[in-house]
């Protein structure tokens, strides 16, 4: 197999591979032990005293079987490493949340936290909930930080603010106030 093309898009068995994912009925023929060595959950998937543990075939449903094998091509070393980028960031931020992939999951978180900085996403409040969500500590930070620029306004209508934790809420209002009172005062 040539270089450029490894890793493969794993529809058939190759170099020593010994397990297959099935997602959305797309068989992905893959290695217990990069499995293991990327992910604690797969590791004791395959280690532990689960059902899957002697199986040659795993079923993982609720996945997208696209979405599963851009994650699987961020796993396998290449010669171009694979990118998170604005379009892959989310899905790739869930699946290696899901499946405690450290290094995906940070790429991703600093890529989210890069976007609000540089502000290249319009949704600030939106990033806050999703951050919310998943517990993202520096997002959270960095959201709260930037929706100083909103007008109160803005802030008051956005269409998931009942979603806003309290302690954000009350945050990011003082500092909106703060801004407009420095403003004021000018």
């Amino acid at each position: 197999m040539a270089a450029a093309s490894y890793p493969p898009h794993f529809a058939e068995p190759w170099k020593f591979s010994d397990v297959v994912l099935v997602v959305e009925d797309q068989r992905f023929h893959v290695h217990r032990g990069t499995l293991a060595f990327w992910s604690p959950v797969f590791e004791k998937m395959l280690s532990a005293e689960f059902k899957e543990k002697n199986n040659d075939e795993i079923l993982l449903p609720g996945k997208k079987a696209s979405e599963f094998e851009v994650m699987l091509q961020m796993m396998y070393p290449s010669l171009e490493e694979k990118l998170v980028t604005k379009v892959n960031c989310y899905f790739l931020f869930e699946l290696a949340h899901e499946y405690q992939i450290e290094a995906i999951t940070q790429k991703c978180v600093n890529l989210m936290v890069s976007m609000i900085k540089d502000r290249r996403e319009d949704d600030v409040l939106g990033m806050l909930i999703y951050a919310q969500k998943y517990q993202i500590k520096s997002l959270i930070s960095k959201c709260i930080f930037e929706a100083r620029r909103l007008t109160l306004e803005e802030l008051t209508n956005h269409e998931m603010r009942d979603q806003i934790e309290a302690n954000s809420y009350v945050q990011i209002a003082e500092r909106i106030i703060q801004r407009l009172e420095k403003n004021a005062e000018m």
